[in-house]
């Protein structure tokens, strides 16, 4: 009997250790697919990224420069367009940090101006949304044109509102209204380089064709105040 006994709780032991192998095997399992199919996602992504970069490098005429994947392909890094456009240094990345130390990630065209050191700008779309990407220039006074639909749209701050005032035409006001409209996005000029940056990466064909937009806007910009401000 107590033999009987001793063998039925061997018995019991064993079940109860296959079936602990069975779950575990079963949550490596669960862990290795969700892990594939989350590299699966970032190389999906990363590729549909990647390819808009090339056709906006293509667009403008311009070099692509890819860092390799990191972790083992769980971690890629954006391209980099950069070279040389309309005469000016120009680029467009995403910083490696997200905005101000958060996880926001946003891309920015960058170009370089020349004599314009002293003259800083910002301009975002109007309300609250726009007044938090107001960065470090909520202390200016905010700008405003005369035209009231163009500053009931945008929301402009800069060290120097006669200087704007003579070179910001209503062809130009236009220009930026219709890019910042319905955008989570931000014109800054200062310290010798005119940016645009915009929360989000260029994923689709249409944020591909608002960039594209957006470079040539800021170089008319930039050719404007370089020739009416030296």
């Amino acid at each position: 009997m107590l033999k009987a006994f001793f063998m039925l709780a061997r018995d019991d032991l064993q079940m109860h250790e296959n079936s602990m192998i069975v779950t575990g095997l079963t949550i490596v399992g669960l862990v290795v697919a969700l892990m594939a199919l989350f590299w699966c996602l970032v190389k999906g992504a990363s590729t549909k990224i990647t390819a808009q970069y090339y056709k906006l490098a293509e667009h403008l005429t311009l070099e692509v420069t890819e860092a390799p994947p990191q972790l083992a392909g769980f971690i890629r890094p954006e391209p980099f367009v950069h070279g040389e456009y309309r005469g000016r240094e120009l680029s467009i990345s995403v910083p490696s940090k997200g905005i101000q130390n958060t996880r926001q990630t946003e891309t920015v065209i960058k170009l370089a101006l020349k004599n314009l050191d002293d003259f800083t700008l910002q301009m975002t779309t109007s309300g609250m949304l726009g007044n938090l990407r107001q960065r470090g220039s909520k202390q200016k006074k905010r700008w405003l044109s005369g035209d009231t639909n163009f500053d009931q749209l945008v929301d402009v701050r800069t060290s120097d509102g006669v200087r704007l005032a003579m070179h910001l035409d209503k062809t130009g006001q236009q220009a930026i209204a219709s890019l910042l409209q319905g955008t989570r996005a931000t014109i800054y000029l200062g310290q010798g380089t005119l940016a645009y940056t915009e929360l989000g990466l260029i994923a689709k064909e249409q944020q591909r064709e608002r960039f594209e937009r957006a470079v040539e806007i800021l170089c008319d910009f930039a050719e404007i105040f370089e020739g009416g401000l030296v």
